[in-house]
């Protein structure tokens, strides 16, 4: 369960320091803002390594 956990932790990291940064709590956001920010950014780590691969 600690590699799930710390999993969890890893993909999650980008937006909770936006969200830090920005001062907004999860109950303010819903989640919303933290979601788009770890979709921009685990996207392009995605397709940076998809356009490499090919």
């Amino acid at each position: 369960m600690t590699f799930l956990r710390w999993l969890e932790t890893a993909f999650l990291f980008p937006g909770d320091i936006v969200v830090q940064k920005l001062g907004v709590t999860v109950e303010e956001d819903g989640g919303i803002l933290r979601s788009f920010i770890n979709m921009c950014v685990w996207g392009v780590v995605t397709g940076t390594i998809a356009f490499y691969a090919l």
